[in-house]
């Protein structure tokens, strides 16, 4: 049975205003109370966050190693274009302006680390579209990707 845990309240201010020995030991919390998880798990979130020009890597090496029963990696993506698109018209966020060069140089980091994620843990790498106005089509996948990956 699937779970919803906890979600970040504001993870624009949590993005931008933590510090990096703070970010790691957020994470280092989180990984242990996702080792004491029993049930199957799904873990939301991105491989990278972006502070001006540098990346912040979700998991290190050494992160991954403490993590247990992986069974996957399901990386969600859409093109920059539509990225771009829907963070206009969302007004919820608070996000820094980019433009499409900026977010697809972010997806290419992205999909680097979840594959070296995958890579480094032994597991399958699913990457899911999720195309302007096919919502339904990503949803089908995902769900697809999530029955294989829980089935093993």
């Amino acid at each position: 049975m699937l779970k919803h845990v906890k979600q970040q309240e504001n993870r624009d201010k949590m993005r931008s205003t933590l510090s990096s020995d703070e970010t790691k030991q957020i994470r280092k919390k989180v990984i242990h109370s996702i080792n004491d998880i029993k049930d199957d798990i799904i873990l939301d979130t991105h491989p990278a966050i972006k502070r001006g020009n540098r990346y912040i890597v979700g998991f290190s090496s050494t992160d991954l190693d403490l993590l247990k029963d992986i069974k996957a990696i399901i990386y969600l993506d859409a093109a920059a274009v539509d990225i771009l698109l829907r963070r206009i018209g969302d007004k919820t966020r608070e996000r820094e302006d980019e433009t499409a060069e900026e977010i697809d140089e972010h997806r290419d980091v992205n999909i680097s680390l979840a594959t070296y994620y995958a890579a480094h843990l032994g597991v399958p790498l699913y990457i899911i579209k999720n195309r302007q106005s096919m919502l339904e089509t990503a949803v089908k996948d995902m769900e697809s990707a999530i029955k294989e990956a829980f089935s093993k």
